[in-house]
């Protein structure tokens, strides 16, 4: 019992930390990472209210004054609360989610793709490094068991979590397309 209660202590202090800690921070921490031993700054871009429902924060990436790539945080969804066998839903707020950071080069091909913060109970092994660089030097289309392989256990995540990069690859087109970026 007193073990149950440590071990869920515990990982309240944990998802607290991750509650907190701003997207800005997660993403200076990975374009530092993908840019190592270059100074770069960031410029947030303003997007219209039509593309917030769909990414949370993007920004410009600059080295030396000049624009090497994209920062983008999002939130995709995961199983459904009480399980990825818990029936289907319309309503999104019943479903639980997990929130990401995705680097793309000026072209939108992407660089790094990391789970900054995955809650859920299931659908967890989309966070590991190896399965993520599948999405590399790539823009969108992609598909899950076609050209990006499934993982046994995270179905439902991993299933979001293309369909959501493929919408973003898109985005960041009409983006460009528009003049926003």
């Amino acid at each position: 019992m007193k073990k149950g209660i440590k071990i869920a202590s515990f990982l309240l202090a944990v998802m607290l930390v991750f509650a907190f800690t701003s997207p800005g921070k997660q993403i200076n921490k990975l374009v530092s990472k993908v840019w190592k031993g270059q100074e770069v700054s960031m410029e947030k871009i303003s997007l219209p209210d039509s593309f917030k429902m769909k990414i949370v924060e993007l920004n410009k990436v600059y080295s030396n004054k000049e624009l090497v790539g994209y920062a983008c945080f999002t939130t995709a969804k995961g199983c459904r609360i009480g399980g990825c066998a818990a029936p289907e839903s319309t309503n999104s707020e019943s479903y639980e989610t997990f929130d990401y950071i995705v680097i793309y080069d000026t072209d939108f091909s992407i660089l790094k793709v990391e789970v900054a913060n995955y809650s859920g109970q299931y659908g967890y092994e989309i966070c590991r490094a190896k399965w993520l660089t599948q999405f590399i030097g790539k823009t969108f289309g992609f598909k899950l068991d076609e050209n990006i392989d499934g993982i046994s256990g995270a179905t439902i995540s991993a299933t979001y979590l293309v369909d959501d990069l493929n919408s973003i690859g898109k985005t960041l087109q009409s983006l460009r397309s528009s003049e926003v970026i």
